[in-house]
């Protein structure tokens, strides 16, 4: 279809659109006759982009005006035109409609209420003989309301169409904007989940639909899903899952990690296509067996976090493609779990387990230096007494172990909110203060700690220098490709006549904030390239450390504050580790959260004689304890050298 049609304010399509839409408006007569159901959806599309105010950046103010009056005047025969569609020419006027202008159709009707002169019997008619997808229809809250129970029968009948529709307003997470759903009020939720039962009754049902649905959280203002429906669901997912890793040998992914008596280097990583090789060394690890580098391996051998002292395991949108972060399948309650999570989380346990019973072959319990750490190092080093901690004994089952680990890690996170409030650390008021422990509230002792972007302007920033959707990356006459505007500028030489004319606006823009300028030869250049770099690091990341920053990155952070484009804030761990923290240990945010403390703190799990899988959940959770135990530090050696600032 080569006709005009509005897609969004920002599409990047708008640029030809906006050309047709001056040509079709300039050159339409008021007087002609209209009867092609076609050009007066053409007209109406035309009609969007002048009222929304989407301009080319040529046009003049008196063009503006002249489109802007003549299009209204047309708009008239729009008017008339819906208006006249009755009983006797519906189906006839829909079937002419063309693909791409399905849903401006029903806009339309519901704008100018020709449903009024439509029947229910001739929208029974209609909706049973031309297949009019559900979706199309349930866009209109008056159409909805108008025809409820016709709909409500056509959803229970298609339960296929109708679970997608349910899951898409209730459950898909969505990376932008789409447009309202309205399900008609005599659905009930006895209705929703008579479709959703059908659905996994189905011949072939989506595995994706069917893990959502395993996972919605009942509530009663969108899907009340009984413990039963959701049962089946879980099985349904487990038997699909089963099909699918049989008849799909997939890509072969290989994460190894092993300890070397042999080699002399600290680390050797191999990264070969999907397989990581890491390789430790066991005669380093041997000679260094005090305390302090025992527990800095996790940072330097391991790299649980960087130098900024931020979680390396957490996901990040970032690390996401394309392909995960715009279409493949999730819930909006669900924490995303990418490919590259899902590699970092194999090699992290592999590291885990393997340094585990490594400490353990030469006599020292992993156990031991957690209590070490809060028990003697923390008075030693700074003078923060008072902590206390009781590991898993050696002896006990993985199990058990399981059952132990979380209220210890627990204690000392409260302990250690009570020592950043009180200076010191009282046990009777630990043991009166019962609350529920909130990660995300547990104070940091550092003013400032965590550097977040925030607002409008900031996102607006983010998408144009590297979203890989923003268009500005791309040049035609470039030989290499990028993948956002900040590399293209970053490794090219980009002269201003070079910009074509649809991208000009975002440039501007960025000029005016101050972001970018022109150079002496008209070149388009970074107004501070630290500042690039410091967005850039908040783009990939999602967090900066204010304190890890140089001075002058402090200063720019602070005049990003004033403009209201970042914000501060002072916990223990960062909103992406929070995220990760809440995903391992409960399902309070996340609908697909491990849920580990709740499985063995207030349900023992069904599966007692399964070692192997208490053993993993351990080292899941000990995972967790030395991702406390590296903050903690941090957030006291942070303290002393800003202090010293």
């Amino acid at each position: 279809m080569d006709r005009i049609k509005f897609y969004s304010i920002n599409d990047i399509i708008n640029g030809r659109n906006l050309l047709k839409c001056r040509i079709l408006i300039e050159e339409y007569s008021i007087y002609k006759e209209i009867d092609d159901i076609n050009d007066v959806i053409e007209l109406y599309s035309a009609k969007k982009y002048i009222d929304n105010k989407v301009y080319l950046s040529d046009w003049t103010a008196n063009t503006i005006d002249s489109l802007e009056k003549k299009i209204n005047k047309l708009f008239g025969t729009v008017a008339k035109f819906i208006k006249a569609i009755n009983d006797n020419n519906l189906l006839e006027m829909y079937s002419r409609v063309e693909r791409n202008y399905k849903d401006e159709f029903w806009e339309l009707i519901d704008k100018f209420k020709a449903y009024e002169n439509i029947t229910s019997d001739c929208f029974q008619k209609l909706i049973s003989t031309t297949s009019v997808p559900l979706a199309e229809l349930l866009r209109s809250r008056s159409i909805t309301n108008q025809y409820g129970e016709i709909i409500k029968d056509r959803m229970l009948s298609d339960p296929i169409s109708s679970v997608q529709l349910l899951l898409d307003k209730f459950e898909l997470k969505h990376h932008r904007e789409l447009q309202a759903i309205h399900f008609p009020k005599q659905l009930t939720n006895q209705d929703k989940e008579f479709i959703i039962s059908n659905y996994l009754d189905s011949e072939e049902p989506n595995l994706n639909y069917v893990r959502l649905i395993s996972n919605i959280q009942s509530s009663k203002d969108k899907i009340e899903v009984s413990p039963k429906l959701l049962l089946k669901a879980k099985r349904k997912a487990e038997e699909l899952e089963k099909q699918y890793f049989v008849e799909n040998s997939g890509m072969p992914i290989e994460t190894s990690v092993s300890f070397s008596k042999s080699q002399n280097e600290e680390v050797k990583l191999i990264y070969e296509g999907q397989t990581i090789v890491a390789t430790y060394s066991t005669k380093w690890i041997e000679e260094n067996k005090d305390f302090p580098t025992l527990l800095n391996n996790f940072i330097y051998l391991f790299e649980f976090v960087d130098l900024q002292m931020r979680s390396t395991i957490v996901n990040k949108t970032s690390e996401m493609g394309v392909f995960e972060r715009h279409i493949f399948i999730s819930s909006q309650n669900a924490y995303n779990v990418g490919f590259v999570f899902e590699r970092k989380n194999v090699l992290s346990l592999l590291q885990m387990s393997g340094y585990y019973h490594q400490l353990f072959s030469i006599g020292i319990r992993l156990e031991e230096i957690i209590e070490w750490f809060f028990e003697d190092y923390l008075m030693a080093e700074f003078d923060a007494g008072n902590f206390k901690v009781r590991m898993p004994s050696e002896n006990s089952l993985f199990f058990e172990k399981c059952t132990n680990i979380t209220p210890a890690l627990e204690s000392v996170l409260k302990q250690f909110t009570l020592y950043v409030e009180d200076g010191h650390i009282d046990f009777e008021l630990l043991e009166i203060r019962s609350e529920h422990l909130v990660y995300k509230n547990i104070p940091s002792s550092i003013p400032k700690k965590y550097v977040y972007g925030c607002g409008d302007e900031f996102n607006y920033l983010i998408y144009l220098f590297f979203s890989d959707q923003s268009g500005l990356g791309y040049l035609e006459n470039l030989t290499e490709s990028y993948n956002n505007f900040f590399e293209l500028l970053t490794n090219e030489t980009l002269n201003k006549n070079e910009i074509p004319s649809y991208n000009l606006t975002e440039i501007e823009w960025l000029i005016e904030k101050n972001y970018l300028s022109i150079d002496a030869d008209e070149n388009v250049v970074f107004k501070d390239y630290q500042l690039a770099l410091l967005l850039y690091d908040l783009y990939v990341n999602e967090v900066v450390c204010y304190w890890k920053c140089s001075e002058y990155k402090r200063k720019l952070l602070d005049e990003l504050e004033e403009k209201r484009i970042i914000e501060f804030d002072s916990t223990l761990f960062s909103r992406k580790e929070t995220d990760y923290i809440n995903y391992t240990l409960n399902k309070s945010q996340f609908n697909n959260g491990l849920d580990l403390r709740n499985k063995y703190s207030h349900i023992q799990p069904n599966i007692e004689n399964n070692e192997g899988v208490h053993k993993q959940n351990y080292l899941i959770l000990l995972r967790i304890f030395v991702l406390t135990i590296i903050k903690i530090n941090d957030d006291f050696c942070t303290k002393k050298h800003s202090n010293n600032d």
